[in-house]
Formats: C-alpha cells, sequence, structure tokens
C-alpha cells in the first residue's frame, strides 16, 4: 500500500513540474520569429524608415521592421487607419515602429497598434 503511494505521488510530482515549465515558455504566434528566437537567446530587431515614393516624397514615409537583418514586417501607411495614407515624417514612423518593437521583444502578439496609441504618440497630428 505504501509504496503505491509512493509511486502515485513521484508521479504527480513530475506531471507538476513538467506542466509549470510549459507555462513559463512564451508564446508565438508567427512561426519565423519562434524560429529566429529559438536559433539566437537575443533576436536583433531594428526599425527601416522609407519614402513610400521616392519620386514623390510628399506622399509619406513608412517602415520596416528587422529581426536578426532579416525582414519581418513591411509597413507603408499607418496602422489602424482606413487607406494608405503614409506618415508625415520620418520621426513618427519610427516612433510607431519603435513601439512595434517594444511588443514584439515583450511578446505581445500580434503587436498591432491602436488608434488610442497612435494619438498617444501625436502621430495623427499633421
Amino acid at each position: 500500500m505504501v509504496k503505491h503511494l509512493l509511486y502515485f505521488i513521484f508521479i504527480f510530482l513530475i506531471s507538476c513540474s513538467s506542466q509549470s515549465e510549459k507555462a513559463e515558455q512564451p508564446y508565438i504566434q508567427n512561426n519565423n520569429l519562434a524560429q529566429t528566437v529559438a536559433s539566437s537567446a537575443t533576436p536583433d530587431f531594428s526599425p527601416q524608415c522609407f519614402l513610400v515614393d521616392s519620386l514623390n516624397p510628399k506622399l509619406g514615409y513608412g517602415y520596416n521592421i528587422l529581426v536578426d537583418g532579416s525582414l519581418f514586417i513591411h509597413q507603408n501607411s499607418i496602422p489602424s487607419l482606413p487607406g494608405n495614407t503614409a506618415f508625415s515624417s520620418q520621426e513618427k514612423a519610427e516612433l510607431v515602429a519603435n513601439l512595434v518593437i517594444h511588443k514584439l521583444k515583450n511578446n505581445i502578439m500580434p503587436p498591432s497598434v491602436s488608434k488610442q496609441e497612435l494619438d498617444s504618440l501625436k502621430i495623427l497630428i499633421p
């Protein structure tokens, strides 16, 4: 009887420890990012701003987010706004790119940007 009880306690402890290890692992939705995170302990996120149309600079700016030098996100318009309105300045595009990078580094998935966040960064002011 004691032998069965010890066996049960042993199995119970093993199953509890494996469940707690699974709970500590971060959830990453995108497979490419998951592979990058698995291959390097701390992936290198970097923003890259660009003119939406190099022949017409008045159209505005967009941004790319690179993970370890590879293109991960290409955004040529302001997120959360209907249409294809680009950022009015490179600084505004870079602010939003850095917000998205912050979300990616903290496993906030999806790393979407809301209108409220755009307002707080003063992106919507012309």
